[in-house]
C-alpha cells in the first residue's frame, strides 16, 4: 500500500467571494461553507471565524478538530465510512493542508447530564503559557461555530458535529485539486532489509461498550468489546480511526491527532532505515474486570509475536486509570514473550510532581518515555477576544462542573481541561532534567 501527501501549507486564511488557495494562502467563501453545514437538518444555526496564533484569543465549545484533507487518486476516500464508502484506505494521493484545522465549536441540548456518558467542550488559547499546551496554539484554525436543534440524541450529536467538521475540511481541500503541491510526502511498507529490528506500534484506544459512542470508531464503526485488530499504518493517515466527537477536552486524543499521529508518522519514515515497520494493532482497552484485562494483554501480544515483532512501541489514551492497566499489563506480556517494549505515555504526578507519576507498575516496564505531567495546575490569563458558539460569557468544560468566565484571567486544575492539552504520542516538545 501506496499514499502519497501532497502538501500545501496553510500560511494565511482570509475570508472572501470565492473558496480558494493559492501560494500559501486560504480564502475562504464563509457563505459556502455555512451553507454545506445547513444542508444537515440536525444543524440549526452556524458561523465561521479564525483564529490565528500569537492572538489573544481563546476559542471555547470546542468539541474536534480535523486537517483538511481530500483523495484525488485511489479506491477509498479520506475519513472512510463516514465520507464515502467502506474500502480499505491507505493508498492513492491525498491533498491536505498542514497549518490550518477545521475547529467544530458546537452546542446542543443535552441528554446525559454527568458522568462518563455525558459530553464535554475544550478550551485553546492561541498565546501565551496555554498556546505552548496544545498543538493548536501553533495552527490557524477556522473555527466552524454551530448549534444542533433539540431533541437529537447523543449518538445523533455525534454524528452531525463530526460530518459539519469533515464536510468543511473536504472542500477546503478541494482548493488544490489543480494545483502542484509544494511536497509530497510517500508512506509504504516496502520490502526492507531482513536484518532491520521489526517494529510494531501498538495504539491502545480506550472504549466503552455502555457509552452512546464507544469513545474511537474504526471506519465509522464505534469500537467496543473487540479483540486487537492489525491495521496498515497509512489507514490512519487517511482517517480510519476517529473520535466521539461530543469530546473536546484533553482526556482523550482529537481526530486531527489520530490522523498526525507522530508516532505512525515517525516509524513510516524509518521504515527500510533504521528499523522493519511490521503495522498497527489497535488494542481496545479499558475491560471491565482483571481477567478481561489479562486475556486483552495475553492476545495483543501473542499477535505481535506471531507477526515476527523484535520490539513495540505502546501508548495509551485518556488518563482513566483503568485503561493504563491494560496498557502496563500488555507491555508486560510482551516483554514476557521476548519482544523488547517501550511505553510512550503522560504521567499524573500530582500539583507539584512529586506524587506517584504512574498508578501501576511491573518490572518488565523498563523502558518508559514520558510526555509530561496533567496534573498541574495551569494559570490563564484573560483574554482581548473569546471565540465560540452562542453565549460565552460562562462556559463548561465538564458537564456538572461549575461554569467559569473565559473572558477573565482562570486556573484550570489540569492541562487535560484543554483541548489538546494532553501529549498522547509525542507530538509536542519536551525538556528534560537530570537528577
Amino acid at each position: 500500500m501506496k499514499l502519497e501527501m501532497a502538501k500545501f501549507p496553510v500560511r494565511d486564511v482570509k475570508f472572501g467571494a470565492q473558496t480558494s488557495y493559492r501560494s500559501g494562502t486560504l480564502l475562504i467563501n464563509k457563505d459556502e461553507l455555512i451553507a454545506l453545514v445547513l444542508e444537515d437538518k440536525r444543524v440549526e444555526s452556524a458561523d465561521m471565524e479564525v483564529a490565528f496564533p500569537g492572538e489573544q484569543t481563546r476559542i471555547v465549545k470546542v468539541r474536534d478538530a480535523v486537517e483538511p484533507r481530500v483523495k484525488v487518486s485511489g479506491a477509498s476516500c479520506v475519513f472512510p465510512g463516514i465520507m464515502g464508502p467502506v474500502e480499505t484506505a491507505g493508498e492513492g494521493r491525498d491533498h491536505t493542508l498542514p497549518g490550518v484545522t477545521v475547529m467544530a465549536s458546537a452546542e446542543y441540548r443535552p441528554t446525559v447530564l454527568s458522568g462518563t456518558f455525558a459530553q464535554n467542550a475544550g478550551l485553546v488559547d492561541m498565546w501565551g503559557l496555554g498556546a505552548q499546551l496544545t498543538p493548536f496554539g501553533s495552527t490557524i484554525n477556522a473555527v466552524l461555530k454551530f448549534k444542533l436543534i433539540d431533541g437529537v440524541t447523543e449518538l445523533e450529536a455525534h454524528a452531525a458535529i463530526q460530518l459539519a467538521e469533515m464536510k468543511v475540511a473536504r472542500r477546503l481541500a478541494e482548493t488544490t485539486l489543480e494545483l502542484v503541491p509544494e511536497e509530497v510526502e510517500t508512506f509504504e511498507l516496502a520490502p526492507a532489509d531482513p536484518s532491520l529490528p521489526k517494529v510494531i506500534y501498538i495504539m491502545g484506544l480506550l472504549t466503552m461498550w455502555h457509552e452512546p459512542h464507544s469513545s474511537f470508531a474504526y471506519y465509522g464503526l464505534p469500537i467496543r468489546e473487540s479483540l486487537p485488530t492489525f491495521v496498515h499504518p497509512n489507514e490512519l493517515l487517511d482517517g480510519a480511526v476517529t473520535e466521539d466527537a461530543r469530546r473536546g477536552g484533553g482526556l482523550r486524543p482529537t481526530t486531527w491527532a489520530l490522523m498526525n499521529s507522530a508516532v505512525v508518522r515517525e516509524l513510516l519514515r524509518q521504515h527500510g532505515k533504521q528499523l522493519n515497520f511490521l503495522g498497527v494493532i489497535l488494542q481496545r482497552t479499558r475491560y471491565e474486570t482483571e481477567f478481561g484485562k489479562h486475556v486483552n494483554a495475553a492476545g495483543t501480544s501473542q499477535m505481535a509475536k506471531l507477526l515476527g515483532a523484535d520490539g513495540i512501541i505502546i501508548t495509551r489514551i485518556s488518563s482513566s486509570g483503568s485503561n493504563y492497566m491494560d496498557v502496563i499489563l500488555t507491555v508486560q506480556a510482551c516483554e514476557k514473550k521476548g519482544i523488547k517494549t517501550v511505553f510512550l505515555t503522560p504521567e499524573w504526578g500530582g500539583k507539584e510532581g512529586t506524587e506517584l507519576p504512574l498508578v501501576y507498575y511491573v518490572p518488565e516496564a523498563s523502558a518508559i518515555v514520558s510526555t509530561g505531567s496533567f496534573e498541574r495546575d495551569i494559570p490563564l490569563t484573560a483574554p482581548a477576544k473569546v471565540i465560540g458558539v452562542g453565549n460565552t460569557d460562562q462556559v463548561q468544560v465538564f458537564m456538572g462542573d461549575k461554569p467559569f468566565s473565559p473572558h477573565d484571567k482562570v486556573t484550570l486544575p489540569a492541562s487535560f481541561l484543554f483541548f489538546g492539552g494532553v501529549d498522547w504520542f509525542g507530538t509536542q516538545n519536551l525538556t528534560r532534567t537530570q537528577y
